[in-house]
């Protein structure tokens, strides 16, 4: 199992991310009072049409939702990021790479609080392609999280350029084009409930790994390539 070591205490949540969550409380409020009532009388006929119907009318109402959420909130806060720049040396899937620094030294990195496919798992090739599309070549910066068993840093990972930093991380950017699971065990900051509503908004357009309709997580994945080893 893996461990964590925190490089940071535990920080109290800004106004801006209880107001996230509490738009998506409001979401879910909203979405169960729409299907309790949508085109509801007490003398009308359930059919099987008609609660289809319902269903598809209350997943548009959510997703549309989801969205406003989505376009609210960007640009309300800037990332925090320290400010040495690395740029991609190598990666070894949609998660996971080798980065070095202007002085030459290399950090191996994990991206924090998601799980991509893993290289010989289906849509491992995709991942990493994606992930490649959108960091070589590019200058990064990082927020290290904490050190993995594997002495890796794992960390928010944002590109950079001459006006700053990119506010959407890498992270963020492998969730929203279905390449990656929000990796629910590890990731317990707060912004991993926005990431989740990303998760869901990928998997509900089918991107990515989610054309697969039931495709395996890649936790589940390690599990069993290990019983088969035995």
């Amino acid at each position: 199992m893996k461990k964590r070591r925190s490089f940071f205490p535990r920080r109290r949540k800004s106004p801006g991310r209880y107001g996230l969550e509490a738009a998506i409380l409001c979401v879910l409020l909203m979405v169960a009072a729409y299907v309790s009532n949508a085109d509801w009388s007490p003398n009308a006929p359930t059919t099987p049409a008609r609660a289809e119907k319902q269903v598809a009318d209350a997943q548009k109402a959510i997703f549309n939702s989801i969205k406003n959420i989505r376009a609210s909130s960007a640009g309300k806060s800037a990332p925090v990021a320290d400010e040495r720049e690395y740029r991609l040396v190598r990666a070894s899937d949609g998660d996971s790479f080798v980065l070095k620094d202007g002085s030459g030294r290399t950090l191996r990195v994990r991206l924090y609080g998601i799980d991509a496919p893993e290289s010989r798992q289906p849509y491992g090739k995709q991942s990493k392609a994606h992930l490649l599309s959108l960091i070589q070549d590019r200058p990064l910066r990082l927020k290290t999280m904490y050190l993995d068993n594997y002495k890796r840093t794992v960390s928010l990972v944002y590109l950079a350029d001459r006006n700053g930093i990119d506010e959407l991380s890498v992270n963020q950017r492998q969730v929203q084009a279905g390449m990656a699971w929000v990796y629910d065990y590890f990731c317990t900051s707060d912004i991993c409930k926005t990431w989740k509503l990303e998760e869901a908004m990928a998997r509900k357009e089918r991107l990515g790994l989610w054309q697969d309709s039931d495709p395996t997580p890649p936790w589940q994945w390690r599990r069993e390539q290990k019983k088969k080893k035995k």
